[in-house]
């Protein structure tokens, strides 16, 4: 297989390459980042197949130069919300699979898009192979009793998610540019069965940080200059991730925890989750979606839901090798 890796210098993309360079049916690896520095650098130290190349995932036309060739694209740069559409089009366009973290839900119109334009070109795509969305959504369909696979309605409440994150530890600049949107919208109930903390609502679910100082300081920024505006929390963003050194959460805490819950009216709240010791599932989950559609993926074409592609058994491989544990009850 040939894979390129697009956001290979941030922090899931270092993970993911990791993966994909490990695998004996990865042929060649090609990084991509507009650091080409910093993606030279970890590319010359991970493995003799690794290829690199500078490029704007915002520009359309250098992405395509980059396609030919490649089996598979994995997506990992960030902010989604700015590149992910725009990144899925030019892989459709010329008729690659691929693969994107995904920092939240499309709007109808662009998933049809989307969905259509893979369609038309017999290729599979899979939007969310993170932790909020991605792991969230494999704990919902797989773990919660009258989950879905993302194919067939079932009766039930919607399932609500959450993401809690060591912030010394956990997310590149764009996960704290997301973080910093949700500071003023603090929620006043921890989810069930979730780790003790402070929680936010980011519109598609909630982030939650360690009790103390990281939440603290959290506030303090957010709170303050994230009403000034974007200006603000762009700022807010910066300065917590130039400061992440003095966020800890303390020793023996857990990096990242991903979880999803359904409360029903009259019946026990079903809670399901996902314990990230080392800070990785996001990166291995990228990778190991982006692998499954080089190989095929069973014919899928369009746009496919993650738990459509990766099913219970898998998703309890995938943790399990890597460190990580799922609780569901």
């Amino acid at each position: 297989m040939k894979i390129l890796l697009l956001g290979a210098a941030g922090f899931i993309g270092r993970v993911a390459a990791q993966v994909l360079s490990s695998r004996a049916d990865v042929e060649e690896l090609f990084l991509v980042d507009y650091n080409i520095r910093d993606a030279k650098k970890f590319g010359k130290k991970l493995s003799p197949k690794c290829r690199w190349a500078m490029a704007d995932a915002g520009r359309a036309p250098e992405m395509e130069r980059l396609l030919a060739g490649i089996d598979a694209v994995a997506n990992a740069v960030g902010p989604c919300a700015e590149y992910e559409k725009g990144i899925l089009l030019a892989c459709a366009g010329k008729g690659k699979h691929a693969a994107s973290i995904g920092d939240g839900t499309f709007e109808e119109d662009a998933r049809r898009e989307i969905h259509d334009a893979f369609r038309r070109a017999g290729k599979a795509a899979v939007s969310g192979c993170g932790m909020m969305p991605g792991w969230t959504e494999l704990l919902s369909a797989h773990f919660l009793a009258g989950g879905r696979t993302g194919r067939e309605e079932q009766p039930g409440t919607e399932p609500r998610r959450y993401l809690f994150a060591s912030l010394d530890r956990y997310g590149g600049y764009a996960f704290f540019r997301r973080l910093a949107k949700a500071s003023r919208r603090e929620k006043p109930a921890a989810p069930p069965a979730s780790p003790a903390g402070c929680y936010f609502d980011t519109g598609d679910g909630l982030i939650g940080l360690p009790p103390g100082r990281p939440a603290s300081l959290f506030r303090r920024f957010g709170k303050t200059l994230g009403g000034l505006g974007p200006v603000g929390l762009e700022l807010s963003a910066a300065l917590l991730f130039w400061l992440r050194g003095s966020l800890s959460a303390g020793e023996g805490s857990t990096v990242a925890v991903a979880g999803a819950w359904r409360e029903e009216p009259g019946k026990t709240v079903k809670a399901a989750a996902l314990e990230d010791t080392r800070g990785i599932l996001a990166g291995v989950l990228l990778a190991e979606v982006a692998l499954k559609l080089a190989a095929g993926a069973g014919g899928e074409k369009g746009l496919v839901p993650l738990p459509a592609l990766i099913g219970r058994e898998e998703a309890e491989r995938i943790a399990n090798e890597r460190g990580g544990k799922i609780i569901a009850g």
